[in-house]
C-alpha cells in the first residue's frame, strides 16, 4: 500500500453515495473489476470483484498513454527534451524518401495532443491486430508508422491516434536509452512504492508506448494523485507542476467526431480528457484514471464493459455529489458499515454445475466460436470434484485446471507464451459443460460451452481484446 487510508466520513464523504455507486455500475451490466476513492489523499473506499486482487496487475490498455506521457514530461524536466522538438529529429536513420509527406513539422507536442495531422487513427495502416503475424517476426514498424500520410497541418485537426504515442514510446527510448519501465522506475515508480509496470511490446521488444502497460489499481490511483496535487508526492515535487498544468487542459481542437459521447468531446490535454467534472486517462473497456480537483478526489476503475460514458454517468450522479459530505454522519454511521461490507463481499460469480457427465470427452471447435481459429478442439476430463479443460491450438494441447463453484488458477503456456487465467465451470447436465476463463491480468473472459450430443464446442469471448481473438495474444511474458 502506497496510499494511507481512512474512513469516508473523516474525509467528508457519503458512504451511501459510494454504495449507490457500487450498486449503479453493477445494475447497468459494466463488470466493474476494481474500484479505489480517494479523498484528501486518503483512500476511503477500495474494493475488488473477486477473482481479481489488490496485488494483480490489470491491463489497462490507453491508460498506458497517460504513462508515457508522463515519462515524457519527467525528460523535458529533466532538458532531454523539448516539446517542440520535430518528431523526425529523433530517428535520423530514416530515409527521408520514403518519409510521406506532411511529417516535417510534427513536434512532440502534437503526439502528446493527438493533433499529429491525421484526420482518423492511422495504426489500422500499420499493424492488424486480428493477424498477430508481426508478433512473430523482427520488424520494424516504425518506417510504417512514417509512411502514413499526415492531411492536415499539425496541430489543426484532432485524432485519437495510437501512432502517435507509439512515436513517444520510442523518443523516451532514445533519448534516455532505457524503455519508459525502466526509466521511469526511480523518477515514478520508487518514490510511489509501486511495483514494475509490464507492457505489451513490438516485434523488436519495445514497449507499445499507446497500450499495454498492466497496473495495479493503487497505482493508477497513485498516478492520479500525484497529477491531482500538481506533481508532488507526499511532499516532495517530482514533475513541475508547470507541466501538470499544461498537460490537464485541452490542447488544440476539439473531437469533432459525431459518434463521441460527451465526455469524450470537451477537449484533449496530453494523454487526458477533460470532463464535466475535473479530467481523466482512460483507457478501452473501462479502465479510469479520474482526477476532480473541485473535489481533491481521485478515482481508479477497471473493469470490461462497452460503453465507457455509462460509467461516467454513475459517477456525476452518485459519486460526486457523495464529495460534499452531505448526509455523513460524524461516525459514518450505518451507511459506512454497508460500504465495508459490500465491498468486502466484491466478486465475479463462479461456474459450477450438478450434472454428472462423462470422466472425460473430446469435442471440435464450433463454427459459432469467435476464438483464435488456431483453437480447434477442446477436451474436459474430471479431476476429482473439479474438472480440467484442455485447448488444442494449432496441434498442441493446453490444459487448465477448472474449479466446480471456485475460481482456480492455472496458465496458458504454448507458442513461447505464458498466460495467468483463472476458470471455473463444470457440467451443467448430462450432455452440456460450461466453462468461464478469465484472463486474470487483463479486462478479458472467454466461455467453452461443449455440448456431447453435437460433439462441438463454442468458444466465445464476452468481448474480444482489442490485441485480437488469441488469448496468447495478451500475454507479457514471452519466452
Amino acid at each position: 500500500m502506497t496510499l494511507p487510508r481512512s474512513t469516508p466520513s473523516a474525509q467528508g464523504v457519503d458512504a451511501a453515495g459510494l454504495l449507490a455507486f457500487v450498486d449503479a455500475i453493477e445494475r447497468a451490466g459494466l463488470d466493474p473489476h476494481s474500484l479505489m476513492v480517494v479523498r484528501h489523499g486518503h483512500v476511503v473506499a477500495e474494493g475488488w470483484w473477486r477473482p481479481y486482487a489488490a496485488d494483480r496487475v490489470h491491463l489497462a490498455y490507453s491508460l498506458s498513454k497517460t504513462v508515457t506521457a508522463t515519462a515524457v514530461g519527467f525528460l523535458v524536466d529533466e532538458g532531454r527534451l523539448s516539446l517542440d522538438d520535430r518528431v523526425l529529429e529523433h530517428f535520423p536513420e530514416l530515409d527521408r524518401a520514403r518519409v510521406a509527406p506532411g511529417w516535417e513539422d510534427v513536434r512532440v507536442r502534437h503526439c502528446l495532443s493527438m493533433t499529429v495531422g491525421h484526420e482518423e487513427d492511422a495504426w489500422g495502416q500499420v499493424f492488424d491486430r486480428m493477424s498477430g503475424s508481426d508478433f512473430g517476426s523482427d520488424s520494424d514498424w516504425v518506417a510504417r508508422v512514417f509512411a502514413t500520410t499526415p492531411t492536415r497541418e499539425p496541430g489543426t485537426v484532432f485524432a485519437y491516434n495510437q501512432v502517435a504515442t507509439y512515436l513517444l514510446s520510442l523518443i523516451v527510448r532514445r533519448v534516455s536509452g532505457e524503455g519508459v519501465a525502466e526509466m521511469l522506475r526511480p523518477r515514478l515508480l520508487d518514490p510511489l512504492g509501486l511495483p514494475d509496470i509490464p507492457w505489451h511490446r513490438d516485434p523488436l521488444g519495445r514497449e507499445l508506448g499507446f497500450t499495454g502497460s498492466h497496473l495495479t489499481t493503487e497505482a493508477i490511483a497513485s498516478l492520479a494523485q500525484l497529477y491531482l496535487d500538481g506533481g508532488r508526492w507526499q511532499g516532495r515535487r517530482l514533475l513541475p507542476e508547470a507541466w501538470v498544468e499544461e498537460a490537464t487542459r485541452a490542447f488544440g481542437p476539439l473531437n469533432e467526431d459525431p459518434g463521441a459521447d460527451e465526455d469524450w468531446r470537451r477537449g484533449y490535454g496530453y494523454s487526458f480528457w477533460m470532463q464535466r467534472v475535473g479530467y481523466r486517462g482512460d483507457g478501452a473497456y473501462g479502465q479510469f484514471l479520474v482526477v476532480l480537483p473541485e473535489h481533491d478526489t481521485v478515482v481508479a476503475i477497471t473493469s470490461e464493459q462497452e460503453r465507457m460514458q455509462s460509467t461516467l454517468e454513475a459517477m456525476w450522479e452518485h459519486l460526486v455529489p457523495a464529495l460534499g459530505g452531505a448526509g455523513a454522519a460524524p461516525d459514518g454511521g450505518g451507511a459506512e458499515q454497508a460500504l465495508a461490507a459490500r465491498l468486502d463481499a466484491l466478486e465475479i460469480p463462479a461456474l459450477g454445475g450438478g450434472g454428472l457427465g462423462p470422466g472425460a470427452a473430446e469435442l471440435t471447435r464450433s463454427a459459432a466460436s469467435d476464438l483464435a481459429r488456431d483453437y480447434t478442439a477442446v477436451s474436459v476430463t474430471r479431476d476429482g470434484a473439479d474438472h480440467v479443460l484442455g485447448l488444442q491450438r494449432a496441434g498442441e494441447w493446453i490444459r487448465l485446471p477448472v474449479g466446480s463453484g471456485a475460481w482456480r488458477e492455472g496458465e496458458l503456456v504454448a507458442a513461447g507464451a505464458t498466460l495467468p487465467v483463472v476458470a471455473s465451470g463444470g457440467w451443467v447436465d448430462a450432455e452440456t459443460f460450461r466453462a468461464e476463463v478469465i484472463v486474470i491480468e487483463s479486462p478479458h473472459r472467454f466461455r467453452v460451452e461443449a455440448r456431447l450430443g453435437a460433439g462441438e464446442a463454442d468458444l466465445t469471448w464476452r468481448l474480444v481484446p482489442l490485441t485480437g481473438r488469441d488469448p496468447l495474444w495478451l500475454a507479457t511474458r514471452w519466452s
